[in-house]
């Protein structure tokens, strides 16, 4: 399936329009991809191979990208697990520019402020995905975007139309996840697909209070959200559990271990912090 850009919302226009898509894996992975995925080619030299010392710049970036998203949650990754996990046997999928086209909030964040580093091409997001054993299936690592550095530079949209690119990227039919219930990023993977609860609590994580999820990925579902008009369902589903509620968390978790099957279906936010949102489940058939 291809998306032409005059397809796209306005935001997701103006990310393509302004924006560069780019790869970082090993040259080996290309036959599996889809190097222009929904139609956008990733240019020649932004595809990178972190093998090679041409790609230090951009790589450097992605640790800054995660550090911005992550580094105060206690799961900022080491530069071997980012090579180990994704960049090599992966993907790293994003949009970026140079770092002449940045303003100045951006170009300090990512340490490129100095004329010297004008051409260098800085990630702007990225989506991190491990290829599972199981045929045509993808693990999500990582979703972050510059969005959380400064309002000034924010290109609103741009964790959601990553995601949707790197799944057509990495043709995927299925793509699991795991992710907080406080996260405020549920809404985003919640978008581009039903989403099957496979757990509720995860001791295995850094984050106990962690659920693992699978989307069996529908291309037409996927791209729904980056068009005009789409909006997100506010309606829906017949038991709620609060992000904040540790006692519901485990009974969900043991409903499921005795072979509940269930599907979250949408985000209630409740208040100003994400502690305390609602997510609304309903039983699978």
């Amino acid at each position: 399936m291809d998306l032409r850009p005059d397809e796209l919302a306005p935001r997701y226009r103006a990310i393509v329009d302004t924006c560069s898509p780019f790869l970082v894996t090993w040259p080996g992975n290309h036959g599996a991809l889809e190097l222009a995925p929904l139609g956008l080619p990733i240019r020649a030299d932004h595809v990178f191979d972190p093998t090679r010392l041409r790609s230090r710049h951009v790589i450097d970036g992605l640790h800054y990208l995660d550090a911005f998203s992550f580094g105060g949650q206690d799961m900022l990754m080491p530069r071997w697990v980012l090579f180990d996990c994704g960049e090599f046997p992966g993907i790293v999928f994003g949009f970026g520019r140079t770092a002449r086209d940045l303003g100045p909030d951006l170009r300090k964040a990512y340490r490129v402020s100095a004329s010297e580093h004008d051409d260098v091409f800085v990630p702007l997001s990225m989506w991190v995905a491990i290829r599972c054993a199981e045929e045509c299936a993808w693990f999500g690592h990582n979703l972050s975007s510059c969005n959380y550095v400064t309002s000034q530079e924010a290109l609103p949209g741009l964790g959601t139309i990553t995601k949707a690119y790197g799944i057509a990227l990495a043709r995927a039919h299925r793509q699991y996840g795991a992710t907080q219930w406080t996260s405020k990023s549920l809404g985003l993977h919640l978008s581009l697909g039903d989403m099957q609860m496979l757990n509720a609590y995860t001791p295995a994580h850094t984050h106990v209070e962690t659920f693992t999820y699978c989307i069996d990925v529908d291309l037409t579902r996927l791209v729904a959200p980056l068009r005009p008009g789409w909006e997100r369902t506010s309606t829906g589903g017949n038991r709620h559990v609060d992000a904040d509620d540790a006692h519901a968390i485990r009974e969900l978790h043991d409903d499921i271990e005795a072979g509940a099957k269930l599907r979250l279906v949408r985000v209630e936010t409740r208040g100003q912090s994400t502690d305390s949102q609602r997510l609304w489940l309903e039983a699978l058939p």
